[in-house]
């Protein structure tokens, strides 16, 4: 029970993520109030709507994936992988294509897929302040 679990929790991140996420604004406003809003000239309560902005992209991304799955569910097994029927092994395709790319190759797409998240997250944080 415990293995599935953490398999379920791995797969899909949504389920505790965003929540941990809105905990963390909620958990983070309460203490900037109890501190007060501004320390000395610096004001550090900019950081709460930087963790709603992450919340924020966190379940958009969840929503995306949930799309994904429900409008392309072929694409959504290539990617997430799916389990043989008659052997119960699980293939995750995109992982063997994965490792068939040059390491420079995986560099540039990790790279930028990194700074999609990263420009996500900067332009709701923008908005949001």
């Amino acid at each position: 029970m415990k293995r599935r679990l953490k398999i379920y929790l791995q797969l899909y991140d949504g389920v505790w993520s965003v929540p941990l996420a809105f905990l963390g604004f909620w958990f983070l406003g309460i203490m900037l109030s109890l501190m007060g809003t501004a320390t000395g000239v610096y004001d550090i309560s900019f950081i709460q709507p930087l963790l709603l902005a992450a919340a924020i992209v966190i379940g958009a991304a969840n929503i995306a994936l949930g799309g994904l799955y429900f409008t392309f569910r072929g694409f959504y097994r290539f990617l997430y992988g799916q389990v043989k029927p008659d052997t119960g092994e699980f293939l995750n395709f995109s992982k063997i294509n994965w490792k068939k790319l040059l390491p420079w190759q995986q560099f540039a797409i990790s790279l930028s897929v990194f700074f999609f998240f990263f420009w996500a997250v900067i332009i709701v944080y923008l908005k949001l302040v």
